[in-house]
Order: structure tokens, then sequence, then C-alpha cells
């Protein structure tokens, strides 16, 4: 018996944009290691300045390397958030939600569909490499390109999308948040 196809038309807003880039840089990619490990170095080593030489060159060379250690972070996030901005800005999400693709999920595939349906492409199961599935949005990697899929969106209902994940997927492609 033939399974039935699952239809969705993706519309995107800044929000969701935003909310799937912090997902995948700190979640997913863990990218947050690299700040939090280099403002730990440079704050224990203002620490060991003010605790072992307390002369006054030593107060100020710890002053500097905790205002580094915390602000060089800061700013690493800052300059982040404001890429994310700008980035959703050139797509044109910021104003209002707008239709950036559709998919349709089969048994011998996913038809994916760019620029209200100009572009098609059939993406076979095996270059699915890992699906994330959230409260209300599942993400959906094909090589190193992710589809943002919300639930709310799925004409089917995301339980039948799931279903139908779980059923052409390994497992270990499959993660519940």
């Amino acid at each position: 018996m033939k399974q039935a196809s699952i239809y969705v038309p993706v519309q995107l807003d800044g929000a969701a944009f935003r909310s799937f880039a912090l997902f995948d840089t700190f979640r997913r990619q863990k990218l947050w290691r690299r700040p939090i490990l280099f403002a730990a170095i440079l704050t224990l080593s203002s620490v060991l300045c003010y605790s072992r030489y307390p002369q006054e060159g030593a107060l100020l060379l710890g002053t500097v390397l905790v205002v580094l250690g915390l602000g060089m972070p800061l700013v690493w996030y800052l300059s982040y958030e404001h890429s994310l901005h700008t980035q959703a800005k050139r797509m044109g999400l910021l104003r209002s939600p707008r239709r950036v693709y559709t998919l349709v999920f089969q048994e011998d595939g996913i038809q994916v569909s760019q620029d209200l349906g100009k572009t098609s492409t059939l993406v076979p199961w095996t270059d699915v490499t890992e699906v994330y599935r959230r409260s209300d949005i599942t993400y959906l990697y094909v090589g190193d390109h992710a589809y943002l899929l919300p639930h709310s969106q799925v004409r089917e209902g995301a339980d039948a999308l799931w279903a139908m994940l779980q059923r052409r997927l390994a497992p270990e492609h499959l993660h519940t948040l």
C-alpha cells in the first residue's frame, strides 16, 4: 500500500530564522565552547595576577585580563547577533513571513521546490543526515543544508511528518528535543 505524501509549504520570518541559527550554532555545533574557554582562561589568569602579585602593575594586568576575558566573547556574540539581523534583512524576513520553499515528503524521497516552485529537486532519503524535532518546529538537515519545517505549516500534521521520518530514516538520525 502506497503511503500518502506530506506537503509542507514553508513561510519563515526573522524570529524563526534567528531561533534556528542560535540552535544550530550553540546547541548542534556547540560553538559556545571556545568563547567560554577563552573567558575562563583569561579570568583565571586575572585571578592569579590578583592573588600572587599584589603590586600595582599586576592589578592593572589582572584588570585588563578580566576585561578582555569577558569583553571579547561578549563582542563576538553581539557581532554574531548583528550578522543574523543583517542576514534576515537581506533574505526579506524582517517585515513579515516570506515563502521560502516547499517540501513534499514521499516514499521515494523529498521533493524540494525553491522560489515558489520555479526549481525542483528530488532529495533521496539517504541524503538526510539529521533531523531535530522541537516543540513547534522540525529541522531537517540534508548534507550541510537545513530546512526549517514549522509544525503549524505541515498540512497533514507534525505527527504524520514525524511518523514518516521514523519509517524512512535510521533512529540515530532522529533527535527529539
